[in-house]
């Protein structure tokens, strides 16, 4: 199944967190595009379907993202 996160619907994924916390087979991961380095915290964090081969396409995510920031085909 091919998973798809539209970064720019999905703004603050650390604090929305509905896809990943409803995703039964747990496919979902975070990862931030700026890392963190000696004087600065990781920042912009994306989701990203980490294990897309582990998805059923029960399609909780798509269920409960309020942004429809994510696609599956």
């Amino acid at each position: 199944m091919k998973i798809r996160v539209d970064a720019v619907a999905c703004r603050d994924p650390l604090s929305c967190r509905l896809c990943l916390d409803r995703c039964p087979e747990k496919v979902f991961g975070t990862y931030p595009r700026k890392k963190r380095g000696p004087d600065r915290e990781a920042r912009d964090w994306v989701v990203f379907p980490m294990l897309a081969s582990e998805c059923t396409g029960c399609r909780e995510c798509l269920d409960f993202c309020p942004r429809g920031a994510i696609s599956l085909g």
